[in-house]
């Protein structure tokens, strides 16, 4: 029994080691913990509980990406980090303190949680998702446009300004760029 759990422990801490100090209560029975064992260590300060069955290892200081990755799996399958939070991962803004925002297919219901800031989309398309350091989110693309109006119009500019930079593609919102630029007015002609 012992070497049992010192096998699941093991197989925890890798799980975890791959996804920024996370796991899932499904993923720790399948490595072998059962409830009692989970809630053992929950009440020694082992497994910190962040969102309904969704864990961190050994501490709560978790990186932006654990915390991100954390409402990914706490949203349930088809769930995809959007919006801010997308723009954070992609380090086209800063990280935003506040709730994680993730992108739902309009067809997928889940009732709203603490800590997450749900949204549905009839739009959302395959070629709208990727994977950014184990984490599903919009592309970059995806990303920009989600933001247009959600935020100030200087943050979204900063936001395309690094994306270009970056060397993302945002074709459909180029001209979006040049348009959001306040003109300068032309000097007048000297009159000899």
């Amino acid at each position: 029994m012992r070497e049992e759990l010192n096998t699941a422990d093991s197989k925890i801490a890798a799980i975890a080691g791959r996804q920024h100090g996370i796991v899932t209560v499904e993923q720790m029975r399948s490595a072998g913990l059962g409830r009692t064992e989970l809630t053992r260590r929950v009440q020694a300060g082992r497994f910190h509980r962040l969102h309904r069955g969704v864990y961190a290892v050994g501490h709560r200081s978790l990186s932006w990406r654990g915390r991100w990755l954390a409402a990914m799996l706490a949203a349930g399958d088809g769930a995809v980090l959007s919006h801010t939070s997308a723009a954070a991962l992609w380090k086209f803004l800063r990280p935003i303190p506040g709730p994680v925002h993730v992108l739902l297919g309009a067809a997928v219901s889940r009732k709203p949680r603490p800590g997450l800031q749900l949204h549905r989309s009839r739009t959302l398309k395959p070629r709208d998702v990727t994977h950014r350091h184990g984490i599903a989110v919009t592309t970059p693309a995806r990303t920009i446009e989600d933001i247009r109006g959600a935020v100030e119009p200087w943050l979204f500019r900063r936001a395309l300004r690094q994306a270009e930079l970056g060397g993302h593609r945002v074709p459909h919102l180029s001209a979006t760029r040049h348009a959001l630029r306040p003109r300068a007015a032309l000097p007048r002609p000297l009159l000899g």
